[in-house]
């Protein structure tokens, strides 16, 4: 069947979306799949030939060539950066493997000539436990210590986080449950005494921004909206303009968004970086912090197994990865920290040359 590549685009979307996928991801595919579109020109996957799709990513006006992009205004961009770029072409992959299965592709080599670029490897910034709960004195509203008391209470993703309702606190069992976006798991996790404390208060005053008790259905970080400028006037008292703002308005129906700009505005009171940081600066902060306690107690692998379970991770390996650790880094800090180097083994050589035949 002979289809254009943007009314593949639309199908496969809508295919997307009815199959539960994640917002961020079904962000990412709504912005790109229809730019890629445009770019090549929506011919027929019959016509899409690899070099297009190698220009789209490479050539003038593509995606590591200053573009513009439709979204935010269409300002003029930088080209993206490695991670982008990989993260684009595995998008792509999805949907190019997608269109073959469903008979619209002929071939699925469309990005033969785009090969995964190599990533710098970040020092991941990992808060230590004092400095997570100081965050929370730092919140803009207890809306916002409530999300970050229960980031550092779970170590949950943003996805998982924002899809809380408030039926999902039990506080009689010390639970909260959670679903795992991406492998659709549901699990029933500690509710923390500390943080079963910041849900209590956040509950009392959440009803009493709604006028209402609350419903087990009502998102446990709503959206909100308000704090529009609604005049402003010159204060001669002051001698300076004052800004008068419309009231917010909570929509318990809708959650919360753009979680990130609630971590970054607490770090940077902190005095700390922000760029990349977000919810999930905290949720590896949390698990390091977890691992150094339970390793101390139970030993690597075991405190190993436990963060694995509590990040919701396949295979401990992965864990590993996310925490910068490895059992080979592990060894080489236990016989090299605060111990004799080439001189031990000078010593060591002496004493088998000094050793007596037999």
């Amino acid at each position: 069947m002979t289809i254009a590549l943007r009314s593949a685009v639309d199908e496969f979307l809508d295919v997307r979306a009815r199959s539960g996928k994640a917002d961020n991801t079904m962000r990412t595919d709504s912005s790109l799949l229809p730019r890629f579109a445009e770019h090549v020109g929506n011919p027929t996957f019959e016509v899409l030939s690899p070099q297009q799709v190698r220009d789209f990513f490479y050539g003038d006006g593509g995606l590591m060539d200053i573009h513009v992009t439709r979204i935010k205004g269409q300002q003029l961009r930088v080209a993206v950066g490695p991670g982008t770029h990989n993260h684009y072409r595995k998008r792509l992959g999805v949907f190019f493997s997608y269109a073959h299965i469903a008979g619209h592709a002929p071939v699925n080599n469309y990005l033969s000539l785009v090969d995964p670029l190599p990533e710098p490897k970040r020092k991941r910034m990992q808060p230590s436990p004092s400095i997570l709960l100081s965050l929370l004195d730092q919140a803009e509203c207890a809306m916002h210590r409530a999300y970050l008391a229960t980031a550092i209470n779970t170590a949950c993703r943003a996805s998982e986080l924002v899809n809380l309702r408030v039926g999902d606190v039990d506080f009689a069992a010390s639970e909260v449950f959670v679903t795992v976006i991406k492998t659709h798991e549901e699990d029933e996790m500690p509710l923390t005494a500390d943080l079963g404390r910041e849900l209590r208060v956040w509950f009392e005053e959440y009803a009493a921004l709604l006028g209402r008790p609350l419903r087990p259905d009502d998102y446990l970080f709503p959206a909100r909206s308000g704090n529009q400028i609604k005049t402003h006037y010159f204060d001669e008292g002051l001698r300076r303009r004052v800004y008068e703002r419309t009231p917010f308005v909570w929509h318990p129906d809708r959650p919360v968004e753009r979680t990130e700009k609630i971590v970054k505005a607490a770090l940077e009171k902190l005095g700390l970086p922000t760029r990349y940081e977000g919810t999930h600066t905290l949720r590896r902060a949390v698990a390091r912090a977890y691992f150094d306690m339970l390793s101390e107690e139970v030993g690597y692998d075991a405190a190993l197994r436990t963060v694995s379970a509590l990040l919701h991770h396949s295979n401990q390996a992965t864990t590993e990865r996310y925490l910068g650790l490895s059992s080979e880094t592990k060894r080489r800090d236990q016989t090299m920290k605060g111990r004799p180097f080439l001189t031990g083994m000078v010593s060591q050589e002496n004493v088998v040359q000094l050793r007596p035949a037999r």
